[in-house]
């Protein structure tokens, strides 16, 4: 085989994996960025909110939890001593930058960093917890590594008490 057969048969298979990885995800122009947990996308002059999928970011924990006040003491204190991460979203991601999504039923799957999803960039640092009502096959095995890291690492808010002040006991 040539060398230019065999670049050409390269690029088909680079072609083909990028098809398969990418081919039911849009593009989307990040427009702002609210919070860790709330981004916006314009899509094909469409505005998308994109709420990260299958977690709980620290800014929505304080609304379910079984103490609010208490949660959201915790969750200051915490971004009070780490103010790096309060603006992990602006600090990981650009503004006016393209980037690909999905939407699915649990909320948005940006990609923010190759095939690794916002979602678990947030839980790696330990800025989110995996939401327990939230089970894809395709996904669980992801998440729970990239929080694992961050439990294993007491990186976040696996090194105070933002768990046990915010999180059911049941869960």
């Amino acid at each position: 085989m040539s060398k230019n057969e065999t670049i050409f048969i390269r690029f088909l298979i680079l072609l083909h994996l990028f098809t398969r990885l990418y081919g039911d995800s849009t593009v989307g122009v990040l427009t702002s960025i609210k919070n860790n947990g709330e981004l916006k996308l314009l899509d094909n002059n469409r505005a998308v909110l994109c709420e990260p999928f299958g977690i709980i970011p620290l800014e929505r924990m304080a609304k379910n939890s079984v103490t609010p006040t208490e949660c959201q003491n915790h969750i200051d204190a915490f971004y009070r001593s780490h103010p790096h991460d309060k603006y992990f979203a602006q600090s990981s991601l650009h503004i006016y930058q393209s980037y690909h999504y999905e939407r699915i039923q649990e909320g948005c799957i940006l990609y923010g960093n190759g095939l690794e999803s916002y979602s678990e960039m947030l839980l790696e640092k330990g800025l989110a917890l995996i939401d327990p009502k939230f089970d894809q096959k395709e996904w669980n095995w992801k998440l729970k590594q990239a929080q694992r890291r961050a439990e294993s690492g007491k990186i976040g808010l696996h090194n105070t008490l933002i768990q046990t002040f915010c999180i059911y006991k049941s869960q």
